[in-house]
């Protein structure tokens, strides 16, 4: 049976991506610690054989839409248990990535165990992204905005495209079924100042998934 190690490395090959000894292992040791924790506090539900492949290597497929030239400033909206925020600030140690999670138990743990196992390019904040958007810290603030499965299309854009730069890039990380989710939401879309640019169509490696990543290019800043 393949290790962690040689899973996170073959999927990211798949995916055109490599990884550093180093980064492996803070990886690995953050599945391990939240293994640990899932026991007494429910971070995820997704079972221990399949984090490699589900949380790790899921995440990294949004480095297929994110531009190259790092360093960026990168938020992950409903962070729960770390994803994709935690692997991305893995693999671009040069940007800052805000874990932002409105459940506070979450967000410390995310914070603290990123550290911990050597990923200290990320920090924590405890809100809610409609309420983070009013604050002029976070307002048009981030290069590139990414979620996972937090909420619908409609809802979710009106959450993420008030954080992004104009320029910026808001990446939503979707499954089968998305079309009927964005059908119809041109005109929501041009209100918040966002367009979309591509749908990025990728196979989950060592998996039968197919993700979808939707991203919506920032024009302008939106309506309030």
């Amino acid at each position: 049976m393949k290790s962690e190690h040689e899973q996170l490395a073959e999927g990211l090959k798949k995916l055109g991506f490599e990884i550093t000894p180093e980064q492996s292992t803070s990886l690995v040791a953050y599945l391990e610690a939240l293994d640990v924790t899932n026991r007494s506090f429910n971070l995820t539900r997704i079972p221990r054989e399949d984090y490699v492949t589900l949380h790790l290597l899921d995440s990294l497929t949004t480095l297929l839409a994110i531009p190259k030239n790092s360093p960026l400033t990168i938020i992950d909206v409903g962070t729960g248990a770390g994803f994709p925020g935690v692997p991305l600030a893995a693999l671009l140690p040069s940007s800052q990535v805000t874990l932002l999670d409105a459940t506070l138990k979450k967000v410390k743990f995310v914070e603290f165990t990123a550290h911990e196992c050597g990923i200290k390019n990320c920090t924590g904040v405890h809100s809610r992204a409609e309420v983070l958007a009013t604050m002029p810290k976070h307002r048009n603030g981030y290069d590139v905005v990414v979620s996972r499965a937090v909420a619908a299309f409609p809802k979710l854009m009106e959450w993420l495209l008030p954080l992004a730069k104009v320029g910026g890039i808001v990446v939503a990380m979707k499954g089968s079924g998305y079309e009927q989710e964005v059908e119809g939401t041109e005109s929501l879309l041009k209100r918040l100042g966002g367009k979309i640019e591509q749908v990025i169509t990728i196979p989950l490696p060592g998996t039968d998934i197919t993700r979808h990543l939707i991203v919506i290019r920032k024009e302008r800043v939106g309506a309030a």
